[in-house]
């Protein structure tokens, strides 16, 4: 996969995802913390365009998924062709197997 070819895409849900995200962390925290976890959510999700491989697999949620860890936010991203999709960006706390199932 060339370097220079690759996109990123947002799911629509990740970038619900990333709204509730900074409104619960705006809330909990303030809005300079919660700018400053969503830019390193984008910064991490902007490294896959050089190594798309880079997070683990996660075959037991959905086949193809795969995530990284921005504590304690998990992003959760599939590769396919010449692009990598964000499927979903969520608190890892949460019970994640009951939420892909919910996505199928």
């Amino acid at each position: 996969m060339p370097e220079g070819n690759i996109r990123l895409i947002w799911s629509p849900e990740s970038e619900a995802d990333l709204l509730h995200i900074w409104a619960e962390g705006a809330l909990r925290f303030s809005k300079e913390i919660a700018d400053s976890h969503l830019r390193n959510v984008q910064a991490t999700a902007s490294r896959l365009i050089k190594q798309p491989l880079l997070g683990r697999e996660r075959e037991e949620l959905q086949p193809g998924i795969r995530s990284l860890v921005i504590y304690p936010t998990v992003l959760f991203y599939r590769v396919s062709g010449d692009a990598v999709e964000v499927v979903r960006v969520l608190d890892g706390r949460r019970d994640l197997p009951t939420i892909f199932l919910a996505d199928k």
